[in-house]
């Protein structure tokens, strides 16, 4: 079965001759994005259900869609509910702008002629979007970067299908490079190191304290399939914990089929029944904060730690294109541009 990248390299336009230090190029920043306001959840929601790359259903090529309406009509209520405690949305399209941003005006003195765009796969503004955009400001080149450290289909993969599925149609107007996934890079592992010490710090010595690792699930259907994601989550908290007592949970499964786990809350359970009063909670799968930062850990598990008798749980600082991030990420590109 052809791939997305597989795809994506039958229809790029030949990038021989092409000049990063003279020519026009971009780079494009790819998300799952979130609602900014509640408008846009319904539709958001929608999205996601109907892309058979996270929720594959029986039958779907007839169910799928009808599934999709139904979920988000009654998700949304809830979501919105989630939104108004967090101020009214997601900042994830935010943070990611900030980051583009930040990241052309690093290596605007090297490559004058960059361009930087963020494009969403489930809200505006939309990946195939922003690659017109990028088409009509005249760039030859495009290095694509997801804002997912590890490589899921259901993330970097859903993504990449929108890309070739454009390429596809646009036939040579433009050479992509992709960045699959950088869960191991020294700078991002270094990042998270110094996210790790700073909560750490902010710790009670007194209390029995545990340092969890916890990123987003995924179904297991994908993981049999074999995909990398749950093995790569587990070499980035091998490298950002290996000098920590450290545990790996999941979180923030929903739909009717089976996630990976061990599901975080569960694992809180655990962890308050052998005598665990302090939890430091690193985020991984996440690089800027969002609904599952903002409620699932910082409002939902919160309480949780306080109704079983913890002190407050201590979740690590996402990066949220603050100037180190802005770095490492301005590093990434100018290395995959110029090799």
């Amino acid at each position: 079965m052809t791939t997305a990248i597989e795809r994506i390299e039958s229809v790029t336009r030949d990038k021989s001759g092409f000049d990063p230090a003279r020519d026009i190029w971009g780079v494009l920043f790819v998300n799952m994005g979130g609602p900014e306001t509640t408008d846009q959840i319904k539709p958001y929601l929608y999205n996601i259900f109907s892309d058979r790359a996270i929720i594959k259903l029986p039958l779907s090529f007839l169910l799928q869609k009808p599934f999709a309406r139904l979920i988000s009509m009654l998700r949304t209520p809830k979501v919105a509910s989630r939104c108004r405690l967090i101020g009214g949305g997601s900042p994830l399209l935010r943070y990611d702008r900030k980051l583009a941003e930040g990241v052309r005006e690093t290596l605007t003195a090297e490559f004058p002629n960059l361009r930087t765009y963020v494009g969403m796969r489930y809200i505006e503004p939309l990946i195939d979007a922003q690659l017109q955009h990028a088409i009509s400001d005249g760039c030859k080149h495009l290095v694509m970067v997801p804002m997912y450290p590890h490589y899921c289909l259901a993330t970097t993969g859903t993504a990449l299908g929108v890309i070739a599925n454009f390429l596809g149609a646009h036939r040579g107007a433009i050479s992509i490079d992709i960045v699959k996934h950088w869960h191991d890079c020294g700078g991002y592992i270094a990042l998270l190191r110094t996210r790790i010490e700073q909560a750490l710090a902010q710790a009670n010595p007194a209390a029995k304290t545990q340092l969890l690792f916890s990123a987003h699930s995924i179904p297991e259907s994908i993981r049999r399939s074999g995909d990398p994601y749950v093995d790569q989550i587990d070499h980035t908290c091998q490298l950002a914990g290996y000098d920590h007592d450290y545990l790996l949970s999941f979180q923030s499964a929903t739909g009717p089929v089976k996630w990976v786990g061990p599901d975080t809350l569960a694992t809180i359970d655990q962890l308050a029944g052998e005598g665990v009063k302090q939890l430091i909670i690193v985020p991984v799968s996440f690089v800027s904060d969002n609904i599952e930062t903002l409620y699932d850990i910082d409002i939902v598990m919160q309480e949780h730690c306080r109704l079983l008798g913890m002190q407050p749980l201590i979740r690590t600082a996402m990066f949220n294109g603050e100037p180190d991030f802005v770095e490492f990420m301005a590093a990434l590109v100018r290395e995959q541009a110029e090799s």
